[in-house]
């Protein structure tokens, strides 16, 4: 199924490959897995002023900045399968920075409901669903902007 322009330049923001990867548009509407379950942890650690829960999911999200994610892996192994998808591409660079960044912004809403602060640790949270609900949805992500704004590419 071919993507549209503007899903293939959010992906291509992202790092995707489009032109030289056909496995990208493949997979486009699956590239929404990974932030959509990003989203739902966040969500729930949030909604619970659950430092632990932000700081698991701070965990998760690193450890795919470091080029090896958890609900990829899952989404290849288990959810694939079910609904016929090839596997999902490794993740690009802006990608792994994206989720560095929420590494980072989860774990410092989990802090600052640790220490007593639970609104300011709301609304870094709340934020934080608000763009992985942005890049779940849209393909859109803040944190590739970011990349490319900051590495001028």
């Amino acid at each position: 199924m071919p993507i549209t322009a503007g899903t293939r330049s959010r992906l291509m923001l992202q790092g995707f490959a489009c032109d030289a990867d056909p496995s990208v548009g493949a997979t486009a509407r699956w590239l929404r897995f990974t932030p959509t379950l990003s989203t739902l942890c966040i969500l729930a650690g949030t909604a619970l002023r659950s430092s632990v829960v932000l700081w698991t999911f701070a965990v998760i999200a690193a450890i795919g900045a470091a080029g090896w994610n958890v609900f990829d892996l899952l989404f290849n192994v288990l959810v694939r399968h079910l609904v016929r998808s090839a596997p999902l591409p490794p993740n690009p660079a802006p990608r792994r920075f994206a989720m560095a960044v929420a590494a980072a912004w989860s774990a410092g809403a989990g802090g600052l409901m640790a220490i007593g602060q639970s609104w300011a640790g709301f609304a870094a949270g709340i934020a934080l669903v608000l763009a992985g609900a942005t890049v779940a949805t849209s393909h859109f992500c803040v944190g590739s902007w970011l990349y490319h704004v900051m590495w001028r590419r």
